[in-house]
């Protein structure tokens, strides 16, 4: 049975919702979905889970805008949506589907574009979006830990690679624990130039964009 609950009671003018939650590789529906709705003008805000077949059914007023995001444990990439009942809609049934991706543990995920400014932990501007996503990514998943890993190219001594990385590494943590993710579950590694991934190596000439390959933040994802 598709679970409904009204957003605004006694609406003069309603809109029927109907939403389903699908997992964005596989297809099939996701039950249990926290679905949040908020009506962006009175501040109203409802909460609604997804039945056994990935659906939930919403009745939302006329003549508002609403903001919509779901949330589930070992999930991300959920992002936030707006439904509107402005105007003459032609039906007033509203039919909306929602993919979100399922977190896999264990595996490396490199945050391309994240890198930092020259002998510093300072990211450079372009990475500020990776911090957001790892912020959005454990706010909105409390069963998932990180392992930070940050990574150096061959140049400059091995024992101040390791320090600058995790250096940087520490730096990454100490942003998303002033963002209240607590600091247990994060974990910071320095690698230095240990894990070179092309040949790039000690005495190699190699070109800036062949050691940039090597400059790298990498996040593991575990399950707790």
């Amino acid at each position: 049975m598709i679970l409904t609950q009204n957003v605004i009671a006694n609406s003069k003018k309603e809109y029927t919702l109907k939403g389903i939650y699908l997992d964005s590789e596989k297809g099939n529906t996701i039950e249990g979905v926290k679905v949040c709705i908020k009506n962006i003008k009175s501040g109203a805000k409802t909460t609604i889970y997804t039945d056994q077949n990935g659906q939930f059914v919403l009745t939302l007023e006329g003549e508002a805008n609403y903001k919509i995001y779901g949330t589930k444990d070992l999930y991300f990439d959920q992002e936030e949506h707006t439904i509107s009942t402005e105007g003459d809609l032609e039906s007033n049934i509203i039919e909306v589907s929602f993919n979100i991706k399922e977190v896999k543990c264990d595996i490396p995920y490199t945050l391309s574009d994240l890198h930092f400014e020259v002998n510093n932990s300072a990211i450079l501007e372009d990475g500020e979006q990776h911090i957001d996503f790892l912020y959005e990514l454990l706010s909105k998943n409390h069963k998932i830990n990180v392992i930070i890993r940050v990574h150096s190219d061959a140049r400059g001594a091995n024992d101040y690679n390791k320090e600058i990385t995790q250096s940087r590494a520490d730096y990454l943590k100490e942003i998303l624990v002033s963002k209240n993710i607590s600091s247990t579950r994060i974990t910071a590694e320095g690698v230095g130039e240990e894990e070179i991934v092309n040949d790039c190596i000690d005495g190699i000439r190699c070109s800036g964009e062949r050691h940039l390959e090597n400059r790298r933040v990498e996040i593991v994802l575990k399950q707790s």
